[in-house]
């Protein structure tokens, strides 16, 4: 119905505005682009609701729990970033005393 609506505000500002096809088409831009974006999160929703029903196969939990983690990861602030570098260093430091003949 919205969408509808606003193809005949684009159609009357492309006929009345000389720079109408170009606002038009900016607002069918933002149009598809907010559609994408509740698309991506409903889809995530439905992930979520597969996750906590159980009804995923295990690829699809082993892909949703890297993709959690990586989530995750961006929302660390930089203190507790340093730390999980100390370790892996720690961890790499002392795999590689353990390697060396």
């Amino acid at each position: 119905m919205y969408f509808v609506i606003f193809l005949l505000i684009g159609l009357v500002l492309c006929y009345l505005i000389p720079f109408g096809p170009i606002v038009a088409g900016g607002i069918i831009f933002a149009l598809v682009v907010d559609q994408y974006r509740q698309t991506i999160h409903m889809r995530e929703d439905i992930r979520d609701i597969k996750n906590h029903l159980g009804l995923m196969n295990k690829g699809e939990a082993q892909e949703y729990e890297l993709d959690k983690q990586f989530k995750d990861v961006d929302r660390l602030s930089s203190e507790e970033m340093d730390s999980i570098n100390r370790k892996i260093e720690a961890e790499l430091e002392k795999d590689n005393k353990n390697n060396k003949p």
